[in-house]
């Protein structure tokens, strides 16, 4: 999924200050016709809330009038002028430009200079992504595969890699470096994580990102909450995978980079497979026929679907349905989702 500034349709109030944050991803600020309102940014997602004259900011009648996704999940900071530029926001009358606004390392330009790429791909555990990064080296020629390793307060080194092994956590590869700058990343010294991303003209990484209790299927999740609420035991099963995560960033305005892009792209629509049929776990019920791959996290590769076709009734992945989901009406259902036939 692309990313850059949000493009977002102003929503053209008028605030007495900047926001201010409160903790807990949180922002509070007043308009100048006295109505709370709530900035939540988290996980990607910019949410808003707006409540009558004279509420509290936290009162049960603040209603949600936006709520997007404007970054790759991980984004850590977003600032207040950042908020109200991104928004359309005024404060005293007064327009709000966060343009040049310090990122810091691993931080996101919201000035729409740079563009980001991130999706997340299923696939084997064994060969899959060695195979994966194979075709990429194939498609970039001259490209270079490094590995990083993160020590502690940002720092890290790195080592030239041939190709990824089944235990490694992740690989770079990277296209034009500045010469200096890569024989000190590759001296076997420290170096910081700014260093590190400014390297190479154009740097793919590609992370093996499993979810924090290694629970890629959901199987234990499901079977927790069953246990927790005292219901029968669901009968199903799951195919084994790993899940890789595959990021980019690049100017804007790069035509260089851009055909990079569009061949890293044509790859990955001829190396994944997107549309997954979701059935109620309880009762068999199909909850959707072709659930899309809209934000670029769900396409799993052509080996697992084939070896899905050995085991048909078996689920990718499982889980509970929360309400506001694209393909249940409710919450609290248990689905499992699998390739279409």
């Amino acid at each position: 999924m692309f990313y850059s500034r949000p493009q977002v349709e102003p929503l053209g109030w008028d605030l007495m200050d900047l926001p201010i944050h409160n903790g807990s991803k949180h922002f509070d600020a007043i308009t100048s016709h006295n109505r709370p309102v709530d900035f939540r940014f988290g996980g990607g997602w910019l949410s808003v809330e707006i409540g009558p004259v004279n509420a509290p900011p936290d009162g049960p009648d603040m209603q949600e009038v936006l709520s997007i996704r404007i970054s790759p999940f991980g984004t850590m900071d977003i600032h207040p002028e950042q908020i109200c530029d991104i928004l359309g926001l005024t404060v005293n009358g007064r327009k709000i430009d966060s343009a040049g606004m310090a990122q810091g390392a691993r931080g996101f330009d919201w000035s729409g200079r740079t563009t980001y790429w991130e999706s997340t791909h299923l696939m084997q555990p064994s060969d899959d992504a060695r195979m994966f990064v194979q075709k990429l080296r194939e498609a970039f020629p001259g490209s270079m595969l490094v590995q990083p390793e993160w020590g502690s307060h940002g720092q890290l080194r790195c080592r030239k890699v041939k190709f990824l092994m089944r235990p490694d956590r992740m690989v770079a590869l990277g296209l034009d470096p500045d010469n200096r700058m890569l024989q000190r990343m590759l001296s076997g010294e420290n170096i910081s994580t700014e260093e590190f991303e400014t390297t190479f003209g154009f740097r793919i990484d590609f992370v093996h990102d499993e979810p924090i209790l290694g629970d890629v299927t959901g199987s234990k999740y499901v079977h927790d909450c069953m246990r927790n609420s005292g219901g029968p035991e669901l009968r199903y099963s799951t195919i084994q995978h790993r899940r890789y995560r595959i990021s980019v960033q690049y100017p804007t305005e790069d035509a260089v980079a851009q055909s990079r892009m569009r061949t890293l792209l044509s790859l990955i629509d001829g190396s994944f497979r997107r549309g997954l049929r979701v059935v109620n776990l309880q009762t068999g019920a199909v909850l959707t026929e072709n659930l899309g791959d809209d934000q670029d996290n769900r396409s799993y590769s052509i080996a697992l679907r084939e070896e899905w076709l050995t085991e048909p009734t078996s689920y990718l992945f499982v889980g509970m349905t929360m309400r506001g989901d694209e393909f249940a009406g409710e919450g609290g259902v248990f689905y499992g989702a699998r390739p279409k036939s």
